[in-house]
């Protein structure tokens, strides 16, 4: 057999969504498994959306997953161009073959007459399926057509047959062509549309395998009927199954982050976003679920690629992460993925590297998102801002704690130390017969204007001493 070969053929008109990520994922792994090539191809023929930020976008976003080619639009392949965009004078030349061997014909049909035959059949209960009225026109119809400007569009005749084929995770699938209507193949304007086009790419790329959704599965037997129209052998296919929201219902907005940009501005680990879409709709034999990605090619087989849909579920994918920061990452690792998110959320912290790396250590074990880092970096670096609420609060607070806990801290020294922090403001609030919480809820209030926050003693020790004493001496004097 021939070396593997797949591809990932995204549209620049958005961000990469999980489910591109998980497509373009799943056909990295079945290439690297197999030693095939893995190839990037850009599907950039809807003029009026595709944007070329968006694509830089969608290879910066590969990129992070650490999802590599071995042919792309960037680094060039013996099967460029690899932008449609480029490729058009090569669909016009297969069209007109089709054409030519009366296996496609000119539709001079404007959108309005299309519209009012598929109403027409919607209310005869009859499927919406062309009629065929332009397969016979005369060259003279042709001509009158043309002088009222009309620039026909090219469709593909439609063989009539019982359709069959093995799709590698559905098994057989079939399909009586007669319900399949002539599709466009080539527009009016000599753009093709995405069942010529991909066809004629996948053949010329010499793709082997096309793995995708399936969403794409009807498409799958038009694709089939120009494969054998042209006298092509097809790849063979497999179709991974939807992506569904933790209700079952069709994945939004509304279901957290769906995005790769999106997860990458929360705060999301690389490695583990790729170790939970790797598992969305595939399991290994062993069940494992933490895998570095080099296990993970060893282990995917698309056998173990269900059938059924897979659920999106950020808060399982957010423990991933969680299990990635604590367990796995080296904290230099957790500082560099920091940097390049302040970056991305246009934030600067001008805290020292090995103040940062205290942090990572000290927290890493209760943060989820690298964002939760945040909050303590935030604390650290800026002065409290108080609320016309807090300042009431603090206002109400008893003179005499106010007073107990400015002595405290000004008379006690070891700030380098988080466990005698604590032992020493329970101290405080023995000596003086009042209740911890008290104590630390004013000192809180002080240092950060806030109720809640990362642990009071971690506060008080990144800090230190002279910031501590500082930022309450200067809340004192408001209240």
């Amino acid at each position: 057999m021939s070396i593997i070969r797949v591809r990932f053929a995204p549209s620049p008109t958005g961000y990469l969504h999980i489910g591109g990520a998980r497509t373009a994922l799943f056909n990295y792994l079945f290439a690297r498994k197999n030693n095939g090539k893995f190839i990037l191809r850009i599907e950039d023929t809807d003029f009026e959306r595709s944007k070329r930020e968006y694509e830089d976008v969608i290879i910066r976003d590969l990129k992070w997953l650490n999802i590599e080619w071995d042919e792309g639009p960037d680094i060039g392949g013996d099967y460029g161009p690899y932008r449609q965009s480029e490729r058009l004078e090569i669909y016009k030349d297969y069209a007109d073959k089709l054409i030519k061997e009366g296996k496609a014909y000119y539709c001079y049909c404007t959108e309005e007459e299309l519209e009012i035959q598929r109403q027409l059949q919607l209310k005869e209960k009859k499927p919406p399926i062309y009629d065929r009225r332009c397969l016979n026109l005369t060259t003279k119809k042709k001509q009158e057509y043309e002088l009222q400007g009309r620039k026909p569009s090219v469709r593909f005749l439609v063989p009539y047959k019982q359709l069959e084929f093995q799709d590698l995770i559905h098994g057989r699938l079939s399909i009586d062509t007669k319900l399949v209507s002539d599709p466009i193949i080539l527009k009016s304007n000599g753009v093709p549309t995405y069942n010529f086009g991909v066809v004629i790419d996948d053949h010329l790329m010499e793709i082997t395998h096309v793995i995708r959704g399936d969403e794409h599965l009807d498409n799958t037997y038009r694709q089939l009927l120009i494969y054998e129209a042209l006298s092509w052998n097809p790849p063979f296919y497999g179709h991974i199954p939807m992506i569904l929201a933790p209700d079952r219902s069709k994945l939004s907005k509304r279901h957290g982050a769906t995005s790769v940009e999106e997860l990458r501005k929360l705060g999301f680990i690389n490695k583990a976003v790729v170790n939970y879409i790797a598992l969305l709709g595939w399991s290994p034999k062993d069940n494992t679920e933490i895998m570095p990605i080099n296990e993970i090619i060893e282990k995917f087989d698309l056998s173990g690629v269900l059938d059924h849909p897979a659920v999106y579920d950020i808060e399982k994918m957010k423990y991933f992460n969680h299990y990635y920061i604590a367990n796995i990452l080296q904290n230099t690792e957790i500082l560099q993925a920091l940097k390049e998110l302040e970056k991305l959320n246009e934030l600067e912290y001008n805290l020292q590297d090995n103040l940062k790396l205290r942090v990572i250590e000290l927290e890493k074990n209760r943060i989820y998102l690298l964002t939760d880092f945040f909050e303590l970096f935030d604390i650290i670096q800026y002065d409290p801002i108080f609320s016309d609420d807090i300042l009431n609060e603090l206002n109400n607070f008893d003179k005499n704690i106010f007073e107990i806990v400015i002595n405290s801290l000004n008379e006690f020294d070891n700030y380098d130390d988080i466990e005698k922090i604590k032992s020493y403001l329970k101290d405080v609030a023995k000596k003086n017969n009042l209740k911890p919480g008290s104590i630390y809820k004013l000192i809180r209030l002080l240092l950060t204007g806030k109720h809640e926050g990362p642990e009071l003693p971690k506060i008080i020790y990144f800090l230190g001493k002279k910031e501590t004493i500082k930022r309450i001496n200067k809340i004192k004097e408001i209240v």
